[in-house]
């Protein structure tokens, strides 16, 4: 008896590393940003192991949502184009946070 052939679809966003989280939360915390953690998300037909968010604050509005693919680190601002980079420092080298 032969079984179906099924093929595993990779999630969109993979889990980052321990060090790559570490960094960030580093760096929001020096900004004054706040970092959430959201796993095992689903959004619009796409799976994300994990999914980061960065705020202002207390604010309920995302600034950056953040996902590792297969290709880099994907950062998605809250308007504009979505951006891929090789690694955690280069996205910190061009997010610009808030100015009061």
């Amino acid at each position: 008896m032969q079984l179906p052939r099924t093929s595993v679809k990779l999630p969109t966003g993979l889990s980052f590393e321990v060090p790559d989280l570490l960094m960030l939360q580093g760096w929001t915390d020096f900004h004054d940003l706040r970092m959430a953690i959201e796993l095992d998300v689903c959004a619009e037909g796409d799976e994300y192991e994990e999914l980061l968010g960065l705020y202002d604050g207390n604010s309920a509005f995302r600034r950056w949502m953040i996902w590792r693919s297969c290709d880099g680190i994907v950062v998605q601002p809250a308007m504009g184009r979505t951006m891929l980079f090789d690694s955690m420092a280069d996205v910190l080298e061009i997010l610009i946070p808030p100015r009061d």
